[in-house]
């Protein structure tokens, strides 16, 4: 592991702080995502505007595909979880302030249910639902349009908004019956006299232009949206509504949305540098500005930021688009971007690169390595059209990358995550989809440099210290150093380097050096015969009798299972690692008790008979493995076991050990590899058909280890700890392990 003191080195040669630096874009699309985070009520949803006490299911609603496409997932499936948990019984949801059902906000959040089908298990029926609601509310089947819903305030023709996510549902849910609606819908609001007129606000407007290009009815939109470029100010505005002289910023955004989809990257950049000079501190913007302003004038309405963010997006990918012919073909292989990542690559390694242009460093990687499989992610279909054969191409971003976890030897990106306003979320998407134990690669140009090349308006460049922090919560070995490129040294000091290694799992024998010293046998038997025994060794004991025949899985020094020995358990310990195993051995041999050792690899098939132990148990292991495996492993185990399995895993829910935790990664100082805490262990039991009797935490005084000495809130915690009556204490599974005791059912499925 590189400590603390190798990276503040590291970073003063690059002449920047190390710590105290700018920790997140100062862009105007990161600001209004901070505004977004921080307008999520405690009840769940998006508030409406500055001033109002509500959330907005429809704009909650629409916001999720935003949020996703921003690689704001946790935020999304909170939204999600709160429009399920308040949709009527009908289908229907209601409005923020009367609470009436509105066909128009049930169809903005199906997009939101569309979405995010995969972040909650009833999205799907409940998209359904919503779907049903819209179309049962047509009149004659679409034909008739929706019986009328706004009063003359709005001009009915807004509802062709609805018709997009119920032509998504028709293919996504498979009921054909929901597009043949939305197609009668849409022919009869396309001959409403107030369809598309002019003189309409500009936010009711956009709805139906925006509208008509998804529902592929562009030629509709166009001459609208020609005479509206042919209105607009030099400074980028355009009237609120006819006759007006304030500007109405939501519909701005939205106009420039439709200016991009239809290729008039001009009309739509003006505009967004209109917004964009006039963003609040906040993040938000105004709803109406300028003279007469009526419009939500000197609020911040939610919608206004969505569609802000929908048009920077459009207009990141339109920017790729327009300059796919500037961007070069190749790069030399001694150029010290490509080096920085070929010194990683072995033969046969699986490569990504996330925002890879024509794929000239992994020409590179292929030149070198050609059996090394390669693919490459970006966001203009122009760019991937031109990877050469042999690269694998997918659509997608640094804050969603379309690849399954786990799955990449070596992931980089270069000159990439500065076009991110959501560098967290970068970085945490390059980790996700590397292997444990594989390399995070990321190569832009640094903050200490900012001002040497004319770069658009919404490009950052990042801190050298700010990325090292965000790549230490799920790596070691961090380093940054600056790279040579085109032609250049390093010592140009414009572009940096940094990678990390992904926390990985340890192996057997790094496990018995993490456990096991010349020292720790000594130890460990004064502590057998002493007598002392850990709160999850107690588990165990208590959970079987003498005679029984008990097995440990991943033993490692099997201080617990020489205890179970000494108390008349037929006792099998099982490890990967030979080394482990031997120290068990000459443990039992001093102590006079009898351990049967087996080296196995716990994550495939066990060499015992079906039903041979009465209980199988584990300590510490399941955390290493994602829930795909943790199901394998446990169907394996419950095969071997006539009854009884016990698991015991880090605690998901202690504060403790969580910010210990992470405290400890932060600082290169976490010993135990690739750990991921566990919150339940239901799911994976359910699975692999064992049956859970009892779930609870244990030893809360041992969670607070993980805290530094003299840190406040351990202290606090302790004497928390030792007020607390033990059943309220228990209750709020404080405790470091999460032990989880099941049987197996009758005629539970094996391997």
């Amino acid at each position: 592991m590189i400590g603390r003191s190798r990276i503040r080195k590291a970073l003063r040669a690059l002449g920047v702080p190390a710590v105290g630096a700018e920790k997140s874009p100062p862009t105007p699309a990161a600001r209004a995502l901070g505004w977004l985070r921080r307008s999520e009520l405690a009840t769940g949803g998006i508030r409406v505007h500055t001033a109002h006490a509500n959330a907005y299911p429809e704009v909650t609603g629409y916001l999720i595909p935003t949020l996703l496409a921003y690689g704001e997932r946790e935020l999304a499936r909170r939204c999600l979880q709160w429009l399920i948990a308040i949709q009527r019984a009908a289908g229907g949801f209601p409005d923020p302030d009367q609470g009436a059902l509105r066909v128009f906000d049930t169809g903005q959040i199906l997009r939101g249910l569309l979405a995010g089908l995969d972040l909650h298990p009833l999205a799907r029926d409940a998209a359904r639902r919503a779907a049903d609601y819209v179309r049962d509310h047509m009149i004659e089947g679409g034909a008739g349009g929706f019986s009328a819903q706004y009063g003359g305030e709005i001009p009915e023709s807004v509802l062709l908004y609805v018709l997009p996510p119920l032509v998504d549902a028709a293919e996504i849910l498979g009921d054909a019956s929901y597009r043949t609606a939305a197609e009668r819908c849409l022919d009869f609001y396309l001959r409403d006299p107030r369809c598309r007129r002019v003189d309409t606000l500009t936010h009711f407007l956009a709805y139906e232009l925006e509208a008509l290009i998804d529902l592929d009815r562009a030629e509709e939109a166009r001459a609208v949206l020609e005479e509206l470029e042919r209105q607009q100010a030099r400074d980028g505005s355009v009237r609120g509504v006819g006759g007006a002289r304030w500007v109405c910023a939501p519909g701005l955004a939205q106009l420039a949305i439709c200016w991009h989809k239809l290729d008039r990257p001009e009309p739509a950049d003006r505009a967004l540098a209109w917004l964009e000079a006039r963003q609040r501190p906040s993040g938000g913007f105004f709803g109406s500005e300028g003279p007469g302003a009526t419009y939500f004038a000197n609020v911040e309405p939610s919608w206004a930021v969505k569609f802000y963010l929908d048009a920077h997006r459009l207009r990141t990918v339109r920017f790729f688009e327009r300059n796919a012919h500037v961007f070069p073909s190749d790069v030399p292989l001694d150029d010290g971007r490509a080096q920085a990542v070929l010194a990683l690559v072995a033969p046969d390694h699986r490569v990504l690169e996330v925002g890879c242009g024509k794929g000239r460093f992994l020409k590179a990687v292929r030149a070198r390595f050609p059996d090394a499989e390669c693919t490459g992610v970006d966001i203009s279909p122009s760019l991937l059209k031109e990877l050469p054969a042999g690269i694998h191409a997918m659509r997608g971003s640094l804050e969603s990358i379309p690849c399954p976890d786990e799955s990449f030897d070596v992931v980089f990106s270069v000159e990439a995550i500065e076009h991110s306003p959501n560098p967290r979320a970068a970085v945490a998407e390059l980790v996700r989809v590397a292997k444990p134990g594989g390399w995070v690669v990321v190569i832009d140009k640094q903050a200490s440099q900012r001002g040497r090349l004319e770069t658009p308006a919404w490009e950052w460049w990042p801190d050298a210290s700010y990325l090292v922090e965000l790549l230490r919560e799920s790596c070691d070995r961090v380093t940054v150093e600056p790279v040579g490129y085109d032609g250049r040294p390093a010592s140009d000091g414009l572009m940096v380097a940094w990678r990390g290694q992904k926390r990985s799992r340890l192996s057997g024998s790094d496990w018995n050096q993490v456990l096991i010293s010349d020292a720790t046998l000594d130890e460990m038997l004064a502590r057998l015969r002493a007598g002392h025994l850990t709160e999850w060794g107690q588990v165990i004991a208590l959970a079987t009798t003498p005679g029984q025949r008990v097995l440990e899985i991943g033993s490692g020094t099997g201080e617990i299972t020489l205890h179970l020995a000494q108390c008349g358990r037929r006792v099998t310990a099982l490890d990967l690692d030979p080394a482990s195993l031997t120290f068990t051995r000459r443990a039992a041999a001093l102590l006079g008790v009898e351990v049967d050792t087996v080296e196995a690899d716990a994550t495939g098939k066990l060499p015992f008979p079906d039903g041979v132990f009465d209980c199988v148990w584990s300590s510490g292991l399941l955390e290493h493995f994602v829930f795909e495996q943790r199901v394998r492993m446990l169907r394996e185990w419950a095969r071997v076991t006539s009854s009884a399995m016990i698991n015991l895993v880090p605690n998901a829910a202690s504060v403790a050990y969580r910010v210990g935790k992470r405290a400890q990664e932060m600082g290169g100082a976490w010993p135990y590899g690739l750990e991921m805490p566990i919150l339940t262990l239901r799911p994976e039991y359910e699975a692999a058909g064992l049956r859970v009797d009892r779930e609870f935490s244990i030893a809360p005084k041992h969670a607070l280890e993980f805290l530094p000495p003299g840190d406040p809130l351990k202290s606090r915690l302790a004497a928390w700890i030792a007020e607390m009556p033990p059943a309220e204490l228990a209750e709020c599974r404080q405790g470091y392990l999460l032990v989880t005791i099941g049987s197996k059912r009758s005629g539970a499925a094996t391997c």
